[in-house]
C-alpha cells in the first residue's frame, strides 16, 4: 500500500477531492472530460517530483485536487483575456492549472530554481506550449521592463507587499489578482497611490463543494 508520500493510480477513483474537482470542471468547462485526464497525469507527475524535491507540503491526493487545482482555478473567470504572470509560483500553482485551461501564455516566476521542475515537466509531458517559467525574482523582471495583462500571486506576503511585487509587472489597464484568505486586509491607500493601482473588486467565495473560504483582491493598473 502506498504511503502519504507515494502515489498509485488506484487512489484517483476513491478520492473525494478528485470527485469534487471533476464536478467543478464539468460545471465550468465544456472540455471537462479531457481536462480531468490532464490533471490526473499532472497528479502522478506531482507526486514523482515532490518525492524528490519538496515543492509543496501537500501529500494527499484529496489535498492536491482541492488545495492546489481547485483553489488555483476557482477564480479563473476574473482573469481578463491575455498574458498571465504568476509571481512567486512555487511548485507551479496556479501557474500550471491556469495554463491547462487557457490558450493564453502563462508564466510562472520563482526565485528558487528547483521548484520549477514540475513546470518544466508539464511543458514537455503535458504538451503545454503556452506554459513558461522564469527563474528570477519579480524585481529582475521589473528591471527588464516585462509587462503582462494579468499578474497574480497566491499565498505571497501580505497584500501591500504582494502589490509591490506584482503591480510593476502589469500593463496599463492590466489586472493584479491576489489570492487571499478572508482574514487578509486590502492594501492601504498609500500603497495604491505608490503602485498606481485601484481596487476593482473584493470577491469572497467558498471553494466549490467544500467549506473552505477564500478572498480575491482584484486591482487595476493605472
Amino acid at each position: 500500500m502506498a504511503n502519504k508520500n507515494e502515489f498509485a493510480p488506484s487512489m484517483l477513483e476513491s478520492s473525494n477531492g478528485r470527485r469534487i474537482f471533476n464536478q467543478f470542471l464539468h460545471a465550468e468547462f465544456e472540455n471537462a472530460d479531457d481536462l480531468i485526464q490532464i490533471f490526473d497525469k499532472l497528479t502522478s507527475m506531482y507526486f514523482e517530483v515532490n518525492s524528490v524535491i519538496n515543492i509543496s507540503a501537500l501529500r494527499t491526493v484529496d489535498d492536491v485536487y482541492i488545495k492546489h487545482y481547485l483553489d488555483s482555478l476557482a477564480p479563473h473567470k476574473h482573469f481578463s483575456q491575455g498574458t498571465i504572470c504568476d509571481v512567486g509560483c512555487g511548485g507551479g500553482f496556479p501557474t500550471i492549472p491556469l495554463a491547462i485551461v487557457s490558450d493564453d501564455t502563462v508564466t510562472g516566476v520563482e526565485s528558487v530554481g528547483k521548484k520549477l521542475l514540475l513546470i518544466h515537466r508539464s511543458v514537455s509531458e503535458l504538451h503545454l506550449k503556452n506554459l513558461k517559467s522564469n527563474y528570477a525574482r519579480s524585481e529582475d523582471l521589473i528591471k527588464l521592463g516585462r509587462k503582462y495583462d494579468n499578474v497574480c500571486a497566491r499565498a505571497l506576503a501580505d497584500t501591500d507587499k504582494a502589490l509591490g511585487f506584482c503591480a510593476p509587472l502589469a500593463k496599463s489597464g492590466g489586472r493584479i489578482i491576489l489570492y487571499k484568505s478572508q482574514t487578509d486586509k486590502a492594501a492601504a491607500p498609500e500603497t495604491l497611490s505608490k503602485q498606481k493601482v485601484k481596487l476593482l473588486d473584493t470577491v469572497d467565495y467558498v471553494l466549490y463543494g467544500t467549506d473552505i473560504n477564500r478572498r480575491l483582491y482584484i486591482y487595476e493598473k493605472q
